[in-house]
């Protein structure tokens, strides 16, 4: 995986999320098979609870993000446009924690299991840890995303 963060993108340039649902602060490292991004929990987050703190269900949201940031740097790198994406389903989802704290600062990795780039629904072992390095794992499931061919793809 690259581990230089200057050569990656922005994740306004790879995220189709814009203003408040866009959840991750920035890629961390990113490679064919694996995206790495951080989330730094602060109290001014809209989904916070009154004492400022992030249901950890929430980390399902972070995973979904971090596996559409990985497809957009695979289109960033090749020079396409975003491709289209949803969340189709969550399996195997364990949370082995109620909540992230503020000032926390989560390390989201998604790793594509199966499926095919560009062609379908692809599946990804995602996992949220708590510390910039990755430390105690805080969520870890199977989410399988539909992605389409993004416009440029389509001429």
């Amino acid at each position: 995986m690259s581990s230089a963060a200057t050569s990656l993108p922005a994740i306004a340039e790879i995220l189709p999320h814009r203003g408040r649902a866009a959840l991750l602060d920035r890629v961390e490292r990113h490679g064919a098979d694996e995206t790495v991004c951080a989330v730094e929990i602060v109290g001014s987050t809209w989904l916070h609870r009154a004492e400022g703190s992030v249901p950890s269900w929430v980390g399902i949201e972070y995973m979904a993000q971090c596996i559409a940031a990985h497809e957009g740097c695979l289109a960033h790198s090749e020079g396409r446009m975003l491709p289209p994406g949803f969340l189709v389903r969550a399996r195997r989802v364990r949370l082995h924690r109620a909540s992230f704290r503020p000032g926390e600062i989560l390390c989201v990795s998604a790793r594509r299991l199966r499926g095919r780039p560009r062609l379908g629904a692809m599946t990804y072992a995602c996992r949220v840890r708590i510390g910039a390095s990755g430390g105690e794992l805080a969520i870890d499931a199977e989410l399988t995303v539909a992605v389409g061919r993004s416009a440029d793809e389509e001429k």
